[in-house]
Parts: C-alpha cells; structure tokens; sequence
C-alpha cells in the first residue's frame, strides 16, 4: 500500500462507505445548527462552508496522527513476514467486499463491517453541542466509528511497520473521502449522484485495487501465480537460455549490481548476477523509503533491514540459473534478479 493507492480508495469507495456510516452524524449536525445561524444572520456560506471545513480537517488530522502511531506499533512489534502476510490479506478481503458490495449490498449480509451501535450513539451524543467547535469534535470522534475501508486503510497502515508511511496513507485516504463529504454537506444531494452514476465505475476500481493488495501476499509468499512471477516465468523462457549462454562467454552477469531504492520501487528493476557464487547486491536508498525498508527475496528466505540515505550490502548465493523475485516488505514494490 502507498499514498496514491489510498487516495484512489478514498476517493472512490472509502467516501461512500465513510459516508454511510458517518454522513448522517455530520447532516444531524448541520440541521440542528441551522435555525441557530439563520437566527445569527449569517450567510449561506458560514452555515455550510465552516462546520463542514472544520469537521473535515479535524477528522484529517485524527486520522494522521493514528496512523502514525498504527506506524509506530508496526516498528516496534518488527512485524514477521507471516504476521504481514496475514494482515495484508485481511485489508485486501476487506476491499473486495467493500467493492462487491457496492453492487450487491446484500453480499453476506451476516458480516458485519459496522462498529458497534452503542460507540455510534456516544459519537452522535457528542456532536449535539452547538458551540462552533462542534462539528471539530464531531469529526475528531469519528475515529471510534470507521467504515469497513478505513479498517483495511489502518490494517495496510500497521503492516508497513513505518510511521511516516502508516501517516501518509492515512492522511491521503482520509483526503480522498473529502471532497464527497464537503460536497454531501454543502449541496444535500451529491451522494446520491454520485453513487447512481458511479457506483459500477467504483466498485470495478475497489476490486482491482483489493486485487493488487492480494498480489502483494502472492508476492510475499513466492507463489507462481503472482503477476511478477508470471511475467518473470516467461521472460525466463523467452531470454533466459540466451542470457545463460551469454554469460558462460562473456560474464554479461555482475557480481556487485547497485539497485536504487526509493519509497515508490527500485531502479533497475531487473539486474543479471552469476549463479552459484556469492553475489553483493548494494542497496542504495534515498530518501523516504516506507515499506521499501525492507527487502526480501521470497524464494530464498532472505529479509533484510535497508538503512536510510546509505548503501546497504545484501550477500547472497542464488544456487541455480532462473529469475529470481525480490520485494518490498508488503511486496508492492518487485524487481527481478535474473541468475545466470
């Protein structure tokens, strides 16, 4: 998971799941202020514009700051790879229910997503205040109600064992669900709009999105039919007897590859090292670098921390020619060693 991803999934179904559960605290919130502000004088604009712009910057703020704490428990617990494999596949059954059931709201109707009624009641007692710091604190406590999105969002959040990147994808997801919830509060009828014309649209793009994060488990556990590893398999079959041949030559294989990392992959992403010897591959990361801190090939069982702004040496033997997976820690971001 990064910044971009969670902000497609806020944009897109996390605003409408956000607005099922949480739109109508934030609609009862604005009724019951505006006989007081119409009483005031106040124009149209102060009514709508201020209580939601506060509601919504309030609710972005929370929600950075959990997700840099879900960071920070992530680092701490120095989460195993197992322990990663099975929380990323939770957040990714969790968007592919939350994008079938966009079109069949029925789907298996027995799973509850919702938090429980009596945390809903204390949050919609606690906006009834009609001080101007209401609609803050409304959309602060909503944290105690979040939708089954934000729960795959906090889920992606813990594993990538970053606090930078934990905050920035929930920042950028609850940044994506903004724009329906300023329009629902300013308009009334944005939601329903928007989810006849786009409801289809939405649910394809969530599902492909849980698809992705799935792959990512697929990734971690070095199965064939990942979508690298497929791709890889049959480079391997079209290049790979030349490159060998190649290789017995001329030593087109390097020993010593130098790979950038950076927080969004590697550069290059496809490198040829020997087979069956020794080989150093250098790590050189810049920058923020989220859950490319970690890098892992799948195949042979090696994980190894990336030190920031620094060139980290990862020896290892690849004992047979053929391509070789390596990963991020959430297997997002892939390249491949080519052994020859």
């Amino acid at each position: 998971m990064n910044p971009i991803t969670a902000l497609l999934i806020g944009l897109s179904t996390g605003g409408l799941t956000c607005l099922a559960v949480q739109g109508g605290l934030l609609m009862g919130l604005l009724a019951r202020r505006q006989a007081d502000d119409q009483a005031q004088s106040l124009f149209r604009w102060q009514r709508l514009v201020l209580p939601v712009s506060a509601f919504l910057v309030a609710k972005i703020v929370v929600y950075t700051l959990f997700g840099l704490a879900l960071g920070l428990i992530g680092e701490k617990l120095q989460l195993t790879t197992t322990a990663r494999i099975w929380i990323q596949s939770f957040a990714a059954a969790f968007m592919l229910l939350a994008g079938i059931r966009l079109i069949w709201p029925h789907f298996l109707p027995w799973l509850n997503l919702n938090p429980p009624a009596s945390v809903r009641r204390f949050v919609r007692r606690s906006g009834k205040s009609e001080a101007m710091a209401a609609p803050a604190l409304l959309g602060a406590l909503t944290i105690l109600i979040p939708c089954g999105t934000t729960i795959a969002m906090e889920t992606a959040a813990i594993a990538t064992g970053s606090a930078w990147q934990a905050a920035s994808i929930m920042f950028a997801f609850v940044l994506g669900t903004a724009p329906l919830f300023f329009t629902v509060g300013i308009l009334a009828k944005g939601s329903t709009l928007f989810q006849q014309r786009l409801k289809y649209a939405t649910a394809l793009l969530v599902i492909g999105i849980g698809l992705y994060t799935f792959n990512g488990v697929l990734n971690l556990t070095d199965s064939p039919y990942s979508m690298q590893n497929e791709l890889a398999a049959w480079r391997w079959a079209v290049g790979g007897a030349v490159a060998t041949a190649d290789a017995a030559g001329g030593a087109s294989a390097d020993a010593q590859p130098t790979i950038e990392v950076t927080g969004t992959g590697y550069s290059p992403s496809s490198v040829t090292v020997p087979a069956g010897q020794p080989v150093t591959l250098n790590m050189l990361a810049k920058g923020q670098l989220g859950c490319t801190s970690i890098l892992r090939i799948p195949k042979l069982n090696v994980q190894q921390q990336i030190a920031a702004d620094s060139t980290t040496p990862v020896t290892v033997t690849f004992p047979s020619p053929g391509p070789y997976l390596f990963t991020c820690g959430m297997g997002m971001f892939t390249g491949t060693i080519n052994a020859v």
